[in-house]
């Protein structure tokens, strides 16, 4: 963990912080990725309404346009949705969902890629061949249809009723089964390469541990793949995240995220009330844009080649 802190603190005061000052285009994609965090996690505070509160629901206030005020003088700036919610205060409680999902799947991908991935090279021979056989075979499949296959297992086994209450955790399941072998793939070559320096021969000449070799070895010297790929991963999950609510097998509508809200609005679009999938839309753009600028600039920040 030390080497971890001391590797991130010199990063800070040397090229990377110099590089994330002279770019204004990362500067505003880190504002607005924090800011959309920010909204996301304070969405009790920062909503205008509860959108869960049946009680101050009203079918009279449903499909008002943006910028309107229904009968009893409540003001909505996005509009309202079929069942009279705030437009703006689903999206606030929908990105923290579809927010929590991605960086959750992400943390169990990265957890179960760089374990897999550091026990193939560090191991090689047999166990290295049948990881990266079922690596490569995962890879022939869209991560979408490896989420939609462990999706449709799980209710399978739980069946409908059951699945309503676990969907989140099988969002998390299925999305990080789907990413872990780009963190695997990566963790692998980084770790073949450390696993041949002089410090690893001493440390196993020594008698040291294979786990304690493993940790305070090998994982604090490939962390710099696994930095880049987790941030363009998240902004992948919340994609999966979003076209498997969008499909309709992702959450419920008890439980909306960004993708559920995208589905419910788009069954009014051609009604022209726009507005409830047009700012769902919006959002999840910059959502995943923000993380995508901010995963192409590590990657070249950290790349020596470059420099």
């Amino acid at each position: 963990m030390n080497a971890i802190k001391i590797k991130v603190v010199a990063m800070i005061d040397s090229d990377l912080w110099y590089s994330f000052k002279r770019s204004p285009l990362i500067i505003i994609s880190a504002t607005l990725c924090m800011l959309l965090i920010l909204s996301s996690i304070f969405a009790p505070w920062l909503a205008p309404y509860n959108p869960f509160d049946e009680s101050t629901l009203s079918l009279w206030a449903a499909n008002l346009p943006p910028l309107s005020t229904d009968e009893d003088g409540f003001f909505y700036l996005l509009g309202t949705d079929n069942q009279g919610r705030d437009i703006l205060s689903t999206i606030l409680y929908g990105m923290r969902t579809s927010l929590g999902v991605g960086l959750a799947a992400v943390v169990f991908a990265i957890v179960l890629g760089t374990s897999l991935g550091l026990l193939a090279a560090y191991s090689g021979g047999w166990l290295d061949n049948l990881l990266m056989r079922v690596a490569d075979i995962q890879l022939s499949f869209p991560a979408i249809l490896v989420a939609l296959l462990v999706n449709g297992i799980v209710k399978a086994v739980l069946g409908n009723s059951q699945m309503e209450m676990v969907a989140i955790y099988v969002l998390i399941l299925a999305i990080g089964l789907s990413e872990w072998v780009q963190f695997a793939r990566a963790v692998r070559g980084a770790a073949l390469v450390e696993k041949q320096k002089e410090y690893v021969q001493a440390a196993r000449t020594m008698g040291v541990p294979t786990l304690m070799i493993l940790l305070r070895h090998l994982l604090p010297n490939v962390s710099s793949p696994i930095l880049v790929i987790a941030t363009i991963s998240i902004a992948v999950a919340i994609i999966t995240e979003a076209t498997l609510s969008f499909l309709g097998i992702g959450m419920p509508q008890t439980q909306p995220s960004l993708g559920t809200l995208i589905r419910v609005g788009g069954d009014y679009l051609m009604s022209g009330e726009w507005w409830i999938t047009f700012f769902p839309g919006i959002t999840l753009v910059l959502l995943v844009l923000s993380f995508n600028l901010l995963g192409d600039w590590l990657r070249d920040a950290l790349n020596p080649q470059l420099k």
